[in-house]
């Protein structure tokens, strides 16, 4: 009899890592992350213009004790009653310009009946006293026996309709209104709000009241209220105060992961036009739902962002992904604010550019490219976004936050940008902003700035990446004619023609390099097979189809070999040196191929193309890789490099030295990151010592416990069910969630027929930390144990849950109830059914667990990306 994991529902702080795992699960599974309760812009009877919040809270009941005086407007003739939101708040009194109304409370809303019906512009007052235990939008996060040292905290989360759930209001983006902010908490605590900070009182009983203007209108999703003891750092950027919060105790992470702030608005205010608010806080909290918010002035982002000091120089761009997404939202979806749900992309997809922008100024082109050309293959991994247009209404049943409006339409925008040029972009977005700035838009407002402004119609271009679904699937190949010195280029588009998507009609560079030397020619494809005759001085050394990879595209390019290695080496930019990594890590039993990935992890210019290069020698295998990706770990000290490195020695089975090199890595190396990825790997080569070795590494000392973590997920890739009992030890409550996420993890994967550990992991469900209800509900799903349906489906009842939580566990009931090999209890639970496959007759891994094997080295690679895709993710929502 094993004892249960015993899970409940206190918490302790935030993990530096889950958020980013989940992110990835939520990618490479296809799960959408957020509902929106409506897809379409309300009808409005009133302009709310003004709310005056005063708050207090009983922290032992976890209560909000609230006054609301709410001024607004009269939009239509015959109005006879207002109508707010507001879910599971005790209403005790109501007032209507100072006279004692009546009131009702239904489905959801607050009814405040007129004495007359109003007229288009008359003006109200209306002051509404309430209490109540919010389900979401407000969270309590305190000490409690299994974490007593960890900092008291309150903070909100309104995206995208949960402010109502802790305040009675117009919960719809498409409203703006000014607001006054009272707050009164302990004495020792620290608040942050919308706004200018405008006095600090002292309320008597060891409590103050802090109170907030904000002078700038915004939407209620973007109201903010962060209470607690936090550490604080004070900054200023051209006479704006920049404030930086962490839970107390952890200060002295603000400056290393958040210094690069006030370089950021520089670079934005340049681009985009002045900075629009009165300041700019970022709060870091503990168990927060999401990664980031960026709430009007004051972003909320989640405390695994605060990195830790000795490991945040191994990240290439640290925590700018997500701090420069959340800031470019200050001027993108709170200045200028998406009209309704179906256009979210005007919020995340400029978000999203705004993260490559500065790490181009900032990091340098290359970088750039990387982050351009890594975001292009996962979103064509994202199979279910292909047949959805950028703007739809249609996602009842699935996700409106989704890598479309953050990934694709980062990279719509960046389109744009190379085929009008920087100038006339960079213009036309500021004419966006001025002529939108403090209100709503939709898609076609972006359209008719754009044009407004370069004179450049764009129609098309929105029609189809806009309006319109998927990208284009190129099938390439070339002749060379040498007495009429003329190559023939082949372009078919080979993308299934249904429903949204269409052929594409896309202005491409085509690079041709002779001995003479390169030249650029400008063609356009628009038809479904077409033929282009190019001229060339003598048969190409090299042909490039989109010259730098400027299009969100796949292309299959019909070349030997020997113009592959031509490409690797001699390319100018990144993305063509890669795709030739890539294409060349395909072709098997090539010493010559070897050798040139081999120069290219050695010596090329770029880390990007050096990690791509190692990547690719560890597909191919066979003893000349390995040789090579051996010495390639000692030559590369860069820790980003040298973790691909490592990695990708753990694809390469059947070498000792492999081993050997590995557990040397794990116990001794100047990088963490490298020493995690070294677990990880050797948990997938199922060494006869590995057990052992992870064991060693759980038992170790290091940052944030940053290599036990990695030992515990690599639990789950070893396989070995003697690492039961230290897994459940450290998924118990009390353990760091980080660690308890990690363990839990990997028990999903081990004692699969144990119907005990079924249930442990089940009763994890109801634990109210995020990433550990997260990590429960996939164990469930890999183990493939069908009794759990039962606990899953009495999850989908809970009102607190997060809002990717729904989805996700109606997909893990789906695969247990329809497992992918067809047995009743079959199947692990990451991947979509029908893209699953059973264990090969020859005990091969399945498909499946290669894919959580690819997650868990993803993991260590890529953490600093990660860490802020879906930079946000979204809040409860039932």
């Amino acid at each position: 009899m094993i004892t249960a994991v015993p899970c409940n529902s206190n918490s302790s702080r935030s993990c530096p890592a889950f958020v980013a795992i989940w992110a990835l699960l939520a990618i490479f599974i296809a799960a959408p992350r957020l509902f929106a309760d409506e897809p379409y812009a309300r009808s409005r009877d009133y302009d709310l213009q003004h709310s005056k919040i005063s708050m207090r809270f009983d922290l032992q009941q976890k209560k909000v004790l609230g006054e609301v005086i709410h001024s607004l407007s009269i939009l239509r003739d015959g109005t006879s009653k207002i109508v707010f939101d507001s879910a599971g708040l005790t209403i005790q009194k109501v007032t209507v310009n100072k006279s004692g109304a009546k009131f009702e409370t239904a489905a959801e809303k607050l009814i405040v009946p007129l004495a007359a019906a109003a007229k288009a512009g008359d003006k109200f007052e209306i002051t509404i006293r309430y209490e109540g235990k919010p389900a979401k939008g407000m969270y309590f996060i305190l000490p409690d026996k299994d974490y007593p040292d960890r900092p008291s905290q309150i903070w909100t989360q309104g995206e995208s309709e949960d402010t109502h759930y802790y305040l009675p209001t117009y919960d719809y983006p498409n409203d703006r209104l000014t607001t006054e902010t009272f707050l009164t908490v302990p004495a020792s605590w620290i608040t942050v709000s919308n706004g200018k900070l405008m006095s600090i009182s002292d309320a008597g009983k060891g409590l103050k009241t802090w109170y907030w203007k904000e002078s700038v209108p915004s939407s209620t999703y973007l109201i903010t209220v962060v209470a607690g003891e936090f550490d604080e750092l004070k900054d200023s950027w051209h006479g704006i105060p920049l404030t930086y919060y962490a839970p107390k105790g952890r200060g002295d992470r603000l400056p290393i992961n958040y210094g690069r702030t006030p370089a950021m608005m520089e670079l934005f205010s340049k681009k985009f036009g002045e900075y629009p608010w009165e300041k700019y806080a970022q709060a870091m909290v503990d168990d927060f739902v999401a990664g980031g918010m960026e709430n009007s002035s004051a972003t909320t982002n989640n405390s695994s962002s605060l990195t830790h000091p000795k490991l945040a120089p191994e990240y290439a761009t640290g925590e700018d992904d997500l701090i420069s997404h959340e800031l470019g939202h200050q001027w993108f979806g709170d200045l200028v604010t998406t009209k309704d749900w179906g256009n979210v992309w005007l919020n995340e997809g400029f978000a999203t550019f705004t993260e490559t922008m500065w790490t181009e100024a900032h990091y340098g082109k290359d970088q750039a490219d990387n982050q351009r050309w890594t975001n292009r293959r996962e979103w064509f991994q994202s199979s279910n976004l292909w047949n959805k247009p950028l703007v739809r209404h249609d996602f009842d049943d699935s996700s409106e936050f989704d890598e479309n409006s953050y990934n694709k339409g980062g990279w719509i925008l960046y389109m744009l940008r190379h085929q009008i040029g920087d100038e006339a972009f960079y213009a036309g977005i500021k004419h966006y902003l001025e002529v939108n700035r403090g209100k709503n838009v939709v898609s076609a407002d972006l359209a008719k700035a754009i044009e407004e402004s370069s004179h450049a119609n764009v129609d098309q271009f929105f029609s189809q990446w806009v309006y319109g679904a998927g990208a284009p699937k190129f099938d390439l190949s070339y002749t060379y004619d040498g007495e009429k010195h003329q190559v023939t280029l082949a372009v078919k588009q080979t993308q299934k023609i249904e429903g949204h998507v269409g052929l594409f009609r896309v202005p491409v560079e085509v690079e041709i390099t002779t001995t003479s030397g390169p030249k650029l020619y400008n063609i356009t494809v628009s038809k479904d097979k077409q033929a282009f005759w190019l001229p060339a001085d003598s048969a190409p050394l090299m042909v490039l189809f989109d010259k730098g990879g400027h299009i969100l595209k796949s292309a299959e390019f019909h070349k030997e070999k020997k113009e592959w290695l031509y490409q690797m080496k001699n390319a100018a930019d990144l993305a063509d040196r890669a795709d030739a990594a890539v294409a060349l890590g395909k072709m098997k039993n090539d010493e010559e191929v070897v050798a040139a990935l081999g120069e290219a992890l050695r010596g090329d210019k770029a880390w990007g193309v050096r990690a791509a290069a190692a990547d690719a020698l560890g597909q191919l295998d066979g003893a000349s890789a390995s040789k090579l990706l051996l010495a390639g770990v000692d030559s590369h000290d860069v820790p980003w490099v040298r973790t691909r490195v490592v990695n990708a020695l753990g694809n390469i089975k059947a070498d000792p030295a492999i081993t050997v090199k590995l557990n040397a890595i794990a116990k001794q190396d100047d990088s963490y990151r490298a020493r995690g990825a070294a677990l990880q790997a050797l948990g997938r080569l199922k060494g006869a010592d590995a057990l052992a070795t992870l064991e060693a590494a759980v038992a170790s000392d290091s940052p944030d416990g940053f290599l036990r973590n990695a030992a515990l997920r690599a639990f789950g890739s070893l396989a070995d069910d003697k690492a039961v009992p230290l897994l459940l030890q450290w998924s118990a409550a009390g353990k760091p969630i980080d660690s308890r996420t990690a363990a839990i993890n990997s028990l999903g994967r081990l004692k699969k027929d144990d119907k005990d550990i079924t249930k442990q992991i089940a009763d994890c469900l109801v634990e109210s930390h995020f990433s550990v209800r997260m990590a429960a509900i996939y164990a469930l799903g890999a183990r493939g144990d069908a009794t759990a349906i039962p606990a899953l489906e009495a999850l989908l009842k809970i009102d607190d849950l997060s809002i990717e939580m729904v989805p996700m566990i109606r997909g893990q009931i789906a695969r247990l109830k329809k497992p992918a090999d067809g047995r009743p209890s079959g199947g692990h639970g990451y991947g979509d059914a029908d893209e699953e496959s059973s264990e090969s007759a020859a005990g091969g891994p399945s498909a499946t667990e290669q894919r959580l094997e690819k997650l868990e080295r993803l993991l260590q690679e890529m953490s600093e990306r990660l860490k802020s895709m879906e930079k946000r993710l979204p809040p409860p929502k039932e």
